[in-house]
């Protein structure tokens, strides 16, 4: 995970349709409504998709992986239409979620299918519970439990023991991301990642066998490919900057 840098220029259809729609989903919560609808062509209209796709640089927010084929969805941080909670051992949802952000540019994200539908879902977690206000429509008071690479710094949660993601200090934040996501016991994901660390041990290796033979064109070849790995546009651009910032 990388922080995801999204810009001001929020899409016009959520400042007009969305806005619009917002207030429509208010007004039917104050009526009692029960069954909420969202519309999909608004917030994961094709300008808002491709913003957030161009802004996290092709990659998925939560597990940082390239795209590839996988169109992916727009994916909500707060929930829309309700959140899960471990109750007695088991998820357990609960209606409404976060309504009034379904077409907020800060609530969404794009993730690969795999994050959105068989991990993230509708989970949710707060520190504490009594917190959750969504009756005021509240947020202010939360402290949730997953990180939000828009928001916060994935840095400052994780470290890395080589391709493995570690909770700093055992924070639960990071912990709590970790599992929900599964971000170590995806064979793929973790293969992927273990492929990349492989390549930085490599190109390390070339800066070393060039300070050796002080081949000052062999030196700079190996800068450049270690570079490359930290850039934005790379993939797993968080696990080379830890690296990077504890050598």
């Amino acid at each position: 995970m990388n922080k995801v840098y999204k810009s001001t220029n929020v899409p016009k259809i959520l400042t007009t349709k969305g806005i619009a729609l917002k207030d429509a989903l208010i007004e039917d919560v104050k009526s009692g409504k029960k069954k909420l609808s969202f519309d999909k062509d608004v917030y994961a209209e094709k300008s808002v998709k491709e913003q957030l796709k161009k802004e996290q640089n092709e990659k998925c927010a939560y597990c940082e992986r390239y795209f590839n084929g996988d169109f992916g969805a727009v994916e909500h941080f707060r929930p829309k239409a309700g959140y899960t909670i471990l109750y007695k051992g088991k998820g357990k949802l609960i209606q409404p979620g976060y309504y009034w952000l379904a077409y907020d540019w800060n609530n969404l994200l794009y993730s690969c299918s795999e994050c959105n539908t068989s991990y993230k879902k509708n989970w949710f977690p707060l520190l504490n519970e009594a917190k959750r206000d969504i009756a005021s429509k509240d947020i202010s008071k939360e402290e949730a439990l997953l990180i939000d690479p828009a928001s916060e710094d994935p840095g400052d949660f994780f470290e890395f023991h080589q391709h493995i993601i570690v909770a700093k200090g055992g924070n639960t934040k990071g912990n709590t991301t970790i599992e929900v996501l599964k971000l170590n016991d995806r064979m793929d994901l973790v293969e992927r990642r273990r492929g990349k660390w492989e390549e930085y041990k490599m190109h390390l290796l070339i800066l070393k066998i060039a300070q050796d033979l002080k081949n000052r064109q062999l030196l700079d070849i190996g800068q450049f490919l270690l570079t490359s790995l930290t850039d934005e546009k790379a993939e797993f651009t968080g696990m080379f900057k830890y690296q990077q910032n504890n050598i």
